[in-house]
């Protein structure tokens, strides 16, 4: 039995959680077993899935509480498995693991970046970043990324083009083929049936910037009045969305799911999404929508690696007429099957978990 350790932060439903849950449900639970180390007490949506195929979860105090307690964890963990491989997914963070990682001589010990986001920190933070890139890139013995953007935001641009892999996300392509039965269940379910559906996935929190929905909403209706906007996610950003949706009388046009494990469903009952991200690193979600064939209006903000069909229509976010416009033109095309495509581009699991396991076992 090998073990592997993943330092996850949380198991949440989100683009880095999910890689991160998809390693431990990849192998064969004879071969490998998968732990990870999560902050805080929280059980995220990933967890009992891991838990329910043989994996450990161990939930520790944030680094932020005390450093010193965080490596002393990591070192008794990596003390009593000998792991086979250390995999961080946590961006900075990252540096600590690293480090504590070489010194416990675990021989592959794997940073990887899944965030282009930049955080615009001050002095203090651009100290921490540069010190934790140092470690990572002294005492990583693989650097991964899920996009050019995000791996130069990580690792810098020089060392990306060198040392960096880039290892795309992946997802059960198709598992998100567009379901006829799932659509006309998910809108009965929310009364649906005679509306012009706008779907949004993602965390709710500044970055991912579902207040431009919201505010593009009102435009909307005046062209299409049967819109709604099915809103999937939950975060920080929650109570400001709810009274920005009161402030705007959408009540009755905005449907907030929260988090669904059934993503899939809720994709085929959309007629179009939009995602108005300011940044992005490589988002999974493109790659859904793209696999259940529904037109997808994103920002320039999302990087050009998952413009893989013709669905997607990128506009500047400072152009909110053409987003008003874009949304209430777009319909699906019933007929058009768009897995064949995914698949050749390297976006299936399958392509991406081979990838990862191929470095776990390349000192083994």
């Amino acid at each position: 039995m090998k073990y592997t350790l993943q330092i996850a932060a949380k198991l949440y439903i989100g683009g880095a959680e999910k890689v991160a849950r998809d390693i431990g449900l990849y192998p064969a639970p004879e071969e490998y077993e998968t732990h990870y180390v999560v902050f805080g007490d929280a059980v995220g949506e990933y967890e009992q899935q891991l838990l329910d195929r043989g994996c450990k979860v161990f939930h520790v105090p944030s680094p932020g509480e005390s450093y010193r307690a965080y490596l002393k964890t990591l070192r008794e963990l990596m003390e009593e498995y000998s792991y086979t491989a250390v995999h961080a997914h946590t961006m900075f963070n990252a540096g600590w693991v690293m480090w504590q990682a070489k010194r416990m001589g675990v021989p592959v010990r794997v940073a990887h970046s899944h965030s282009a986001l930049d955080t615009q920190g001050g002095w203090k933070t651009k100290i921490y970043e540069n010190l934790m890139r140092g470690l990572i890139l002294s005492c990583a013995t693989d650097l991964v990324a899920c996009g050019e953007k995000a791996g130069i935001r990580l690792f810098g641009e020089r060392t990306y083009r060198k040392r960096a892999k880039l290892i795309l996300n992946g997802i059960d392509v198709c598992a998100f083929r567009f379901d006829d039965v799932a659509r006309k269940a998910i809108r009965t379910r929310y009364d649906l049936a005679d509306s012009f559906v706008i779907g949004h996935v993602g965390h709710l929190a500044g970055v991912k910037n579902q207040a431009y929905l919201l505010e593009l909403m009102p435009g909307i209706l005046t062209k299409k009045p049967n819109a709604k906007l099915l809103l999937l996610g939950e975060g920080p950003d929650r109570p400001m969305l709810e009274k920005k949706i009161a402030d705007l009388g959408l009540e009755k046009a905005v449907i907030m799911t929260g988090n669904v494990m059934n993503v899939a469903d809720y994709l085929s009952a959309m007629d179009v999404f939009a995602f108005p991200s300011l940044y992005e690193g490589m988002p999974l979600s493109i790659i859904e929508v793209q696999a259940n064939g529904l037109p997808c209006v994103l920002s320039t903000g999302v990087p050009r690696d998952v413009y893989l069909t013709d669905l997607i229509r990128p506009l500047a976010l400072e152009d909110p007429e053409s987003w008003i416009q874009t949304i209430c033109g777009s319909e699906r095309s019933g007929d058009a099957c768009y897995q064949e495509q995914l698949l050749r581009s390297g976006f299936d699991v399958s392509s991406a978990m081979g990838k990862l396991y191929d470095i776990y076992e390349q000192k083994n």
